[in-house]
């Protein structure tokens, strides 16, 4: 591509936002049963509390905390066990399955 050539506009918003990951599953220590509550400016869509005994609760709060956490709201918030067993049900945005499949190779082996 030359100088002169525009960039290409990005294909949406997901593709552009920047998500953290974590370097281990070890890090994550939140919660397997019960409910989760989200903070507020994470569930901006309204809905903050998720029962994790629930598979499609489970999956929602996960990719939600994937999406829209920092650092911090990952280990709190997800539990490495958890993520592990539900990945390959989980539908997050694809930047965010690429960037942790790539730091945490295991999830791919585990779906």
């Amino acid at each position: 591509m030359s100088m002169s050539e525009p960039t290409p506009a990005p294909f949406s918003f997901a593709e552009v936002k920047p998500y953290e990951v974590i370097d281990s599953l070890t890090e994550l220590h939140g919660p397997e049963h019960g409910m989760l509550r989200l903070p507020v400016e994470m569930a901006w869509g309204g809905r903050t509390e998720f029962d994790l005994e629930d598979d499609y609760d489970r999956t929602a709060a996960y990719k939600i905390v994937l999406e829209e956490g920092t650092k911090r709201h990952l280990r709190e918030l997800v539990s490495g066990r958890l993520l592990t067993a539900i990945w390959s049900q989980m539908r997050p945005a694809r930047p965010v399955r690429a960037l942790w499949e790539n730091q945490l190779p295991q999830l791919l082996a585990a779906a």
